[in-house]
């Protein structure tokens, strides 16, 4: 009974395992109905800029929204011209077309180019005329020190010399009331413009690569030369100088000479003003006007009177004459004394 009964027992477990494994093998799709077909591999796709709207020659983009959108294109037409395309709107802001671009038509880079100065003309303010652009030139002292930059607002000082005749009632040598005209000249200063504003600034191309400049090595003077006459070695030269001189360390608040141009927006009137101040006064002067700063001063202006009579500015006074004695007064020997009689003389007052 013991053998009969491991021998059922191990019937069944193969019962067992050989039908757990028809089960495995049912369950699974045949091989033969498997798709077996690859899968193509998804295409990268690349956003490019068309128009929304047809656009018309010479029109400046200020709203991308309403004149562009983009479309997907395969990567591969992307790749055969990406300097053609545009990738996205904010790409053609405040671009100018060279020709009309028609709905869903691509914008090609060569259908834009940058606007003109006139573009970043601000428009009118209420009831003002529109202002236009006039060049101003400035250096280190009338351009503040070259730390205007574009889109800032200045106000413009300038100064004159001012030639008057005045007529003054006087007599002349006969006692004989008359009028005497009286030359003066002075110089005055004003703030002619404020609130105006800085389109662009144009600044001298550099030197080329090297041009000499003035103190430069081109102006060193020969090379030095030992008591042989035999050139000295730059290097060793330089550390023997150094030792007899303190170094400068290097300054970042330094500027260049120079000159440059200023694009300034006025209106005709102010243009007016500029332009007969920069031909007839002495000098022309920026102030730089903070953040923000939009209020407009009034100025009396500044001349020497003005500054004497409101702002205190203390006159210089003639020294107050000495008075003295005759006999305090120390004679002086000569050496050949005339043989006329003396002449006692009389001091004259001072008044």
């Amino acid at each position: 009974m013991r053998r009969g009964g491991r021998l059922f027992l191990l019937l069944g477990l193969l019962i067992i395992v050989i039908g757990a494994l028809a089960y495995f093998v049912l369950s699974q799709q045949p091989l033969a109905t498997q798709d077996l077909t690859p899968q193509p591999t998804q295409e990268v796709k690349r956003k490019i800029v068309i128009a929304r709207i047809d656009i018309p020659a010479n029109t400046v983009i200020t709203d991308t929204v309403t004149f562009l959108t983009t479309i997907d294109i395969p990567e591969t037409e992307f790749a055969a011209a990406p300097d053609q395309y545009f990738t996205s709107p904010e790409e053609l802001l405040y671009k100018q077309t060279l020709r009309g671009v028609a709905f869903n038509e691509r914008v090609r880079k060569a259908d834009v180019t940058e606007p003109g100065l006139a573009i970043q003309i601000p428009t009118a303010q209420a009831g003002q005329p529109r202002v236009k652009a006039v060049t101003f030139q400035v250096n280190n002292l009338s351009g503040v020190a070259d730390q205007i930059r574009p889109g800032d607002f200045v106000d413009v000082l300038s100064s004159f010399i001012v030639s008057r005749t005045y007529l003054r009632p006087g007599f002349n040598d006969q006692g004989q009331v008359m009028v005497k005209e009286e030359p003066f000249q002075g110089q005055t200063t004003k703030t002619l413009l404020q609130n105006v504003q800085v389109l662009q600034i144009r600044k001298p191309a550099p030197a080329p690569e090297g041009t000499p400049t003035p103190g430069g090595p081109a102006d060193a003077g020969p090379p030095q030369t030992d008591a042989n006459g035999q050139p000295v070695d730059q290097n060793q030269a330089g550390n023997q100088a150094g030792n007899n001189q303190t170094p400068n360390p290097a300054n970042a608040n330094t500027f260049q000479n120079g000159n440059w141009l200023l694009l300034l927006a006025v209106t005709d009137q102010q243009a007016e003003l500029l332009k007969f101040s920069i031909e007839q006064g002495t000098g022309i002067t920026l102030v730089l006007r903070g953040s923000g700063d939009s209020a407009i001063e009034t100025t009396t202006g500044a001349t020497l009177d003005l500054l004497v009579s409101q702002y205190g500015l203390p006159l210089p006074q003639p020294a107050v004459p000495a008075v003295s004695q005759q006999s305090a007064l120390t004679p002086v020997a000569t050496t050949s004394a005339p043989t006329s009689p003396a002449i006692n003389t009389t001091p004259t007052p001072t008044p």
